[in-house]
């Protein structure tokens, strides 16, 4: 394992996520090494067409971002919620294979971790107890949210 290309400013807030709570440290270095990391300006939309591997989980390390509802053709609509550190963006689409319900948009500088989708499912095919484990912490994330609506 070569954790040499691990930046350690950002692999705690990684690490601080409830989305990768109680995954063994090499399977989050295998994570952090499958993924990048994004930074986005204070009212930057989160363009996730333009990252490279199409759609993924994106876990946010440092700032705030709004989600928002398209309502016609109003990309900021309805604001739905707004996440913070720890929390994640993308997580349906992930699951489901749907496209996504929502945009977001950063509040303030933000950071946040993204894997795409294709790396997700071979970790997670390679690796079934760490997949069990990111899927409940998923399903936790999602019922958190929906209690909280």
């Amino acid at each position: 394992m070569n954790d040499a290309a691990i930046d350690p400013s950002w692999y705690g807030e990684l690490r601080a996520s409830p989305i990768v709570q109680d995954l063994a440290d090499d399977v989050l270095s295998t994570i952090a090494r499958r993924g990048k990391t994004l930074e986005l300006k204070r009212a930057d939309p989160l363009l996730v067409q333009d990252v490279r591997g199409g759609l993924g989980l994106f876990i946010l390390l440092f700032g705030t971002i709004a989600i928002y509802r398209r309502v016609d053709d109003d990309v900021d609509g309805e604001r739905l919620s707004v996440l913070q550190p720890g929390d994640c963006v993308g997580e349906y689409s992930l699951i489901d294979g749907q496209p996504l319900s929502a945009t977001a948009r950063a509040l303030e500088p933000v950071r946040l971790f993204f894997l795409p989708n294709a790396q997700f499912r071979a970790l997670t095919e390679q690796d079934p107890r760490a997949g069990c484990i990111l899927y409940r912490n998923l399903a936790r994330h999602l019922v958190r949210r929906l209690r909280l609506q």
